[in-house]
């Protein structure tokens, strides 16, 4: 029997990430989350305050409820990316993950990958749902991206399923859906709704992945599995 059922975590998304792989499937343990990296988008999905005060008693009150995760290869995480975004997050991290400043550099050094798009197939539950070119494709179980972004509405924490977006550019056509994400408009990428996502090159060029903004490596095939009710999270639910 675990000696404590309530853990909190200070960081980002990555940080929180880290208990989720530690915690996940320990019945009775609850995982807290103080807000303190760049990105934050779980802090959206948990609607957590800003006022220390306030977020100090949200935690306090413990309200934890069963949120479902992706596998990504073995790790667990709320959201995931394939394709250019990984690119970004490999860079963000290598250059020191300096927050606004590193994530404005390693976007500006990023943008040249734009015009070198990834061919791929992506299978939703053992269909071929897409298969062409694409710059990134999004994986989750929250429709928010670090810094408040909307990149995958429609997804959810307790479905027991994946919400995935496959954005297959050129760049013009990206460009004016991060202009969306950014306004918290809904994007014109359709949803695919499954419980598994397989991704693979179609060339032999591995893709990257990052998991809750971590870079997770290089592989030429991908998949991507939903696990219900993973863990327990505190939030102003």
């Amino acid at each position: 029997m675990d000696p404590y059922r309530t853990v909190i975590i200070a960081g980002g998304d990555g940080s929180l990430a880290g208990g989720y792989n530690v915690l996940a499937g320990r019945d009775g343990v609850a995982l807290g989350y103080l807000p303190a990296g760049f990105g934050n988008a779980t802090a959206r999905l948990l609607r957590m305050p800003v006022d220390p005060v306030t977020l100090s008693a949200v935690l306090a009150a413990g309200d934890a409820r069963p949120v479902d995760l992706v596998d990504v290869g073995g790790r667990l995480a709320l959201f995931a990316g394939a394709g250019w975004d990984a690119v970004v997050a490999h860079r963000y991290a290598m250059a020191g993950a300096r927050k606004t400043l590193g994530w404005g550099v390693s976007i500006a050094r990023s943008l040249p990958d734009l015009a070198r798009r990834f061919p791929v197939a992506v299978e939703a539950d053992g269909e071929v749902v897409f298969e062409g070119p694409m710059e990134m494709l999004v994986v989750g179980t929250t429709p928010w991206y670090g810094r408040g972004l909307l990149v995958n509405p429609g997804a959810v924490h307790a479905e027991g399923r994946l919400t995935a977006r496959v954005y297959p550019g050129p760049l013009p056509g990206f460009a004016l859906e991060a202009v969306r994400w950014m306004r918290g408009r809904p994007p014109h990428a359709a949803p695919i709704t499954a419980q598994s996502i397989v991704l693979r090159s179609s060339d032999g060029r591995p893709l990257p992945v990052q998991a809750d903004g971590d870079a997770q490596g290089e592989r030429e095939e991908w998949g991507f599995l939903i696990r219900p009710a993973a863990i327990q999270l505190i939030g102003r639910w």
